[in-house]
């Protein structure tokens, strides 16, 4: 077994499929397919369970990943002890952040490191973006994700779920659906993986509802312009098309009955040198601060404090 193994072995579990994880790693999904082969059969157990969605962990594939993320996190600790010793001279702070939060980015790229190392922004979904942190490849994450431990969450806002569609379908006297008088669109969703449909999802199988998903795509691209030019609805937070809907391009509708809300986290590795923790103390201060958030935007640390 080689560390190359393992790695792919999380990703695998992380994004639920060969066909994502292969796409994340840059690597074709038979030659991901052979490494977890090979490393069952080294280990003598089955640790993951193919179907039609995808892969899910065996009884032995559980225990697996708690000693797999366990094995990475010490590499990644190894890596920051010797990053110390060797005065750590990187000049840039590597940040991850997730496609649907695009409108963090300018705030984010301004944000001013007190030793004056560059920003540098590196896009992808919470798998991959949560992978990265674990290889050593990025300091921090902005996502909608909660991560495994030994990477470490700090929850920064939580933003309400919107129904976007065309410019017509929800009037201005009319600003909330219900989910079950969503269910009765055509929806153009994320894959499963992806928060805002697995939090929709949640929500209409809690109230016994059957969701009407015509199309399930992977590109945010191709989903925002399938939304604008084919009479399309799909669910995100506000800010995602805010300037569509502000310029009556699109219209759009607060989910209620129940509420779906999203949470917006930053994550990191547990065992962060001082000055880093400081940094991204100061970065969830700043989105806080200065990004165009949500009107209904909650932050977890003042709803404690109440």
């Amino acid at each position: 077994m080689d560390v190359r193994q393992i790695r792919d072995f999380v990703a695998v579990v992380r994004c639920t499929s060969f066909a994502a994880a292969s796409r994340n790693l840059h690597m074709s999904q038979p030659g991901l397919g052979y490494q977890i082969k090979q490393l069952e059969n080294e280990l003598q157990v089955r640790l993951l369970q193919r179907h039609a969605r995808g892969v899910s962990l065996t009884l032995a594939g559980e225990t697996f990943m708690e000693h797999a993320e366990l094995i990475l996190a010490a590499i990644d600790s190894a890596k920051h002890a010797m990053a110390v010793l060797t005065g750590d001279d990187r000049q840039e702070i590597r940040i991850g952040l997730a496609p649907s939060l695009q409108i963090l980015a300018p705030v984010l790229l301004t944000c001013a490191h007190p030793e004056g190392k560059r920003i540098r922004l590196r896009e992808a979904y919470a798998p991959e973006l949560h992978q990265g942190l674990i290889d050593g490849s990025l300091d921090v994450v902005i996502c909608l994700s909660v991560a495994r431990a030994p990477l470490r969450t700090i929850p920064i806002y939580s933003e309400s779920l919107y129904a976007i569609g065309p410019k017509a379908a929800f009037s201005t006297l009319r600003k909330k659906i219900t989910v079950r008088e969503l269910s009765a669109l055509p929806l153009v969703l994320g894959c499963r993986a992806r928060t805002p449909r697995r939090l929709l999802e949640e929500a209409a199988a809690a109230g016994g509802i059957k969701l009407a998903v015509d199309e399930e795509v992977e590109s945010q691209a191709l989903l925002r312009s399938l939304v604008l030019h084919n009479d399309c609805y799909t669910v995100a937070p506000y800010g995602t098309f805010a300037a569509e809907i502000e310029s009556r391009l699109l219209s759009a509708a607060r989910i209620v009955a129940p509420e779906v809300r999203q949470s917006v986290n930053a994550v990191c590795a547990g065992d962060l040198p001082a000055s880093l923790n400081k940094f991204i103390a100061m970065l969830v201060e700043v989105i806080l601060a200065q990004a165009p958030l949500p009107l209904d935007a909650a932050n977890p640390a003042s709803i404690a404090a109440e």
